[in-house]
């Protein structure tokens, strides 16, 4: 029997992507779904028959004893794999491309909200489905305001970085707060971040998904925040109580909301927060990965192409998660 590894590749790269993995692989095979069998049927067996996969298999049809010993997500989130009902094989590796692919676009999704709820451009864009000529009333600055960002990764500081334009003054909310970290004018903890939310004129999570998070921006936390402030959540869905979350706009308290992510994912359709006008929700798109932004792609090649080297070569992994 043959020693070639075979890599089982699952996800839509470009050509150009392809032949970069393939470059990459050397004299290991790179194996792709094909239309030949029914989605299911064909990636069960291909799993069957690969040492490692790029990209994201049910995690059922891993844990089906497969030959597989290293799984390459596409996402930074590795919820799938980790937080899921199905364990993840304990004789995997799983990497993920968090730190690195989707900071400088995610962070143009924050900015570009942000503005938007400032400068009342949710209403506009409804007046003008009416053909509505109507000034929407006030509108806010970023010029000196105070920006907590939670998370100071990849997404946090790419956010920070872009802010920073605007004479804002950011928080960062971390674990290691020994440090100092371009674009943040102070870190803290998350045990200090209650302290911090009443000051804030914009409140921005980046975070994943942990114990310690889940259900952190409760109704008594929104309420703490300014009448005047604004939540972004590109982190994780469940960071924020949307229950909690639509009682507290519909009152008038914070100026508004933009969600790419929520809790439960997506939001029933009877839920309030899609009536919610000063709610905006987009359906988990910031990242703009496969088929969306170019830029991203390319860096979540980068991180395939250098982890694929890594594994032939038997040398320790990066962006290692389990």
């Amino acid at each position: 029997m043959s020693n070639r590894k075979r890599i089982l590749v699952t996800v839509p790269f470009r050509a150009h992507h392809m032949e970069r993995l393939r470059a990459a692989a050397g004299d290991a095979a790179i194996l792709t779904q094909t239309d030949a069998l029914p989605a299911s049927e064909s990636m069960r067996a291909l799993l069957a028959q690969s040492d490692a996969v790029i990209g994201e298999p049910a995690p059922q049809l891993l844990a089906e004893g497969t030959p597989v010993r290293w799984v390459q997500m596409t996402w930074a989130g590795t919820d799938l794999y980790t937080r899921g009902d199905v364990p993840f094989p304990k004789n995997a590796r799983l990497t993920n491309v968090a730190g690195t692919a989707y900071g400088h676009i995610i962070s143009q999704y924050v900015v570009g909200q942000i503005l938007s709820l400032m400068q009342n451009l949710p209403t506009y864009v409804r007046q003008q489905q009416r053909r509505a000529w109507k000034g929407a009333g006030a509108v806010l600055s970023l010029e000196a305001a105070n920006v907590l960002i939670f998370g100071t990764g990849d997404l946090g500081s790419c956010t920070a970085r872009r802010l920073v334009g605007f004479d804002v003054r950011c928080v960062g909310v971390c674990r290691n707060t020994n440090r100092t970290l371009e674009h943040f004018d102070e870190l803290v903890t998350l045990e200090e971040a209650d302290g911090c939310l009443s000051g804030a004129d914009v409140v921005i999570n980046t975070l994943p998904n942990t114990p310690q998070t889940a259900g952190y921006m409760d109704e008594q936390r929104l309420r703490s925040m300014k009448k005047s402030a604004i939540l972004v959540n590109v982190g994780r869905g469940n960071f924020v109580d949307c229950e909690a979350l639509a009682r507290v706009l519909a009152e008038g308290h914070l100026w508004g909301a933009a969600l790419d992510v929520t809790n439960p994912e997506p939001l029933p359709a009877s839920h309030p927060l899609w009536q919610e006008p000063r709610c905006v929700i987009t359906p988990h798109e910031a990242g703009g990965a496969f088929g969306k932004n170019p830029g991203t792609e390319d860096r979540i090649c980068d991180v395939c192409c250098a982890n694929l080297r890594h594994f032939l070569a038997d040398e320790p992994l990066e962006h290692v998660v389990l």
